[in-house]
């Protein structure tokens, strides 16, 4: 596609009411399935659903996918496979790359049931099968400069909007000439950039317009695969700079590259998506919390847009491990598959001790790391949380109901942070609150998710000192007590009973809401057993009251079940394991009795 500056003028603007048209946007041309529409100088990409409130578009389901295995290729050749996929993917999926072991695990044992062939073609030459297959998705190549690596995500935006896929200079040579005698769109050396600063600045000026106005990402540009095929598919704009960059440049008009990236996201409304990630996380979330922007981590999430697509064989539901009596049945009517009903009863002399596992917030975590976990020999031995991303179930719906459907009652499913995305609640406008509490609620609900872990940030967090903070003991909690009732209130209409907050703590604290829901201040992050079982003891040494009640966060990079099942075997007799839901049902339980 030209850029707009480029199609000629029309002596009059024809408004299109035909169904396959949305009222009120002006058709530019049909592609085989793809018809491209221009609104206020944006694009879209036609039939694939953004209705719902989506945070992520559903694709069309595929009757098919050819299966292409490109672990074993050149970086060069990943990238242009990589985004081709994007072109041939839309609005339909017709190709399942595997890029690396788990991606052959979800085929296998999720994705099977969708007909699907693997054709025998060289590792070497799946780039031209794929262009010999599929030549009329593809209007041309966008070539990168290798001297200037941030080209690559320009070049990606440009592949989405253009339908490109991106080259290296080698590559363009081979591919000008027969058989498929692929067009130079653009060849980004001629740009000469020196910094990433003008690179995306550049960008903004002439790419951002063309670009969907639902999500923006953020990608390391050495990450050629996982999410990028997903950013073509979609016209996404791409971007990588630095939060804590504060550095201005006088050519710029003194730009920054924080003060970019906050004019990057003012471009998109309230409740618009980030994808991907950034240089630097607190600060990073910070910034995309006061646009009033949530984020689905998801750099590495591999065939994204084959995802949306598949939906679930079975209900979407937890088993639920303990509800106070009158509320057996969930909101709206629904009733749980595995609900126990007694009251959860505590000892005089007992410490418990649940465990909550980190990074659920992670929606590529839930692909690769959690799968590797949740396949520990040692699950289901113990009680454990785990925090998971409220927004699976609309990101990847077969992939969430392997989790609830492989689960056993020892696991429970919890919300990760901090919500419909990660966001840091100090940071987020108060006017657009309500909106991401109502998602949030809806979603949970939908899962029947009850607890909800919120992770929020301080000054020096959100300036990118974030060592100092953590040498401070600031554990990324949820402080703000106005806030605290806030989402206490919102949430419990739609079931929810419990909130779990921090990461970095070693004196655990917690209190109710006006609604009585427990807000627990999490004891942690834990990232050995040694010093899981020190934090443990520590806590129970330094509080002499029993019953006492210890939520401990895990830090999922370094911790697995068996390692925690380590840990409960050098706790001893005193203390007893339990789920965090359960835990706080027992603290919720010892107010009533406080009070009474």
């Amino acid at each position: 596609m030209l850029p707009l500056a480029k199609l000629p003028l029309l002596p009059v603007i024809i408004w299109c009411y035909n169904r396959d048209v949305k009222p009120g946007f002006v058709q530019l041309e049909k592609v085989d399935r793809r018809t491209i529409f221009v609104v206020n100088n944006s694009t879209e990409i036609a039939n694939i659903d953004w209705s719902a409130d989506r945070m992520l578009p559903a694709f069309q389901a595929p009757h098919h996918l050819n299966v292409y295995d490109i672990r074993s290729i050149s970086r060069d050749e990943q990238l242009s496979v990589t985004t081709l996929a994007g072109l041939i993917n839309r609005p339909q999926p017709q190709v399942y790359l595997i890029a690396n072991d788990d991606d052959s695990f979800w085929l296998n044992e999720v994705l099977a049931s969708i007909p699907h062939d693997t054709p025998y073609v060289a590792s070497d030459a799946i780039l031209d099968a794929l262009l010999t297959t599929y030549r009329t998705s593809v209007r041309g190549m966008v070539i990168y400069d290798p001297n200037f690596i941030d080209s690559i995500n320009i070049a990606t935006t440009l592949a989405g909007q253009r339908d490109a896929i991106v080259v290296s200079p080698t590559q363009a040579q081979t591919l000008e000439q027969g058989p498929h005698k692929l067009p130079i769109l653009d060849d980004l050396r001629n740009y000469q950039w020196h910094t990433r600063l003008h690179a995306y600045h550049w960008a903004k000026l002439n790419l951002l317009n063309n670009a969907s106005t639902h999500v923006i990402a953020g990608l390391d540009p050495n990450n050629l695969t996982g999410l990028r095929s997903f950013l073509v598919a979609t016209r996404t704009f791409v971007y990588w700079l630095d939060s804590r960059n504060y550095i201005t440049d006088p050519t710029l008009n003194w730009m920054s590259e924080r003060r970019l990236m906050k004019q990057l996201y003012s471009t998109l409304p309230a409740g618009a998506t980030h994808l991907g990630w950034f240089i630097n996380e607190p600060s990073g979330v910070a910034l995309t919390s006061e646009s009033a922007m949530a984020v689905l981590a998801t750099d590495f999430f591999s065939n994204l847009e084959v995802w949306t697509s598949v939906r679930a064989s079975v209900p979407i539901t937890q088993n639920v491990g303990y509800l106070p009596p009158r509320q057996g049945a969930l909101p709206g009517g629904q009733v749980s598959r595995f609900i126990v009903d007694q009251q959860p009863t505590t000892s005089a002399s007992k410490v418990y001790v649940s465990f909550t596992i980190s990074d659920g917030d992670n929606l590529q975590y839930s692909q690769h790391r959690m799968l590797r976990l949740w396949r520990d020999a040692a699950r289901g031995s113990i009680p454990i949380g785990w925090t998971i991303s409220p927004v699976l179930p609309q990101a990847a719906p077969a992939m969430a109901a392997y989790y609830t459907r492989t689960a056993t009652p020892n696991d429970e499913l919890i919300a990760g942070p901090s919500g419909a995305g990660y966001m840091f609640p100090s940071r987020w406008p108060a006017e657009h609150l309500p909106a991401f509490l109502q998602r949030t609620g809806q979603l949970m609900q939908n899962w029947q998710l009850m607890h909800l872990e919120i992770l929020d940030t301080n000054f020096l967090q959100r300036v990118g000192l974030s060592i100092i903070a953590f040498l401070g003991r600031k554990g990324m909690t949820f402080f703000d007590e106005n806030l605290q009732q806030h989402f206490a209130q919102t949430l419990r209409l739609f079931g929810v009973r419990g909130l779990l907050s921090g990461a970095g703590l070693s004196k655990p604290a917690w209190a109710f809401s006006a609604e009585q829901v427990p807000v627990y201040h999490n004891l942690g992050l834990a990232y050995s057993i040694k010093k899981t079982v020190s934090l443990i003891k520590d806590a129970a040494s330094a509080r002499e009251e029993r019953p006492l009640f210890l939520n401990v966060y895990i830090l999922a990079w370094k911790m697995t079940p068996s390692d925690l099942k380590q840990v409960v075997e050098q706790l001893g007799n005193d203390y007893e394991i339990v789920t965090p839901g359960t835990l706080l049902a027992m603290i919720a339980r010892s107010q009533l009795r406080e009070r009474s």
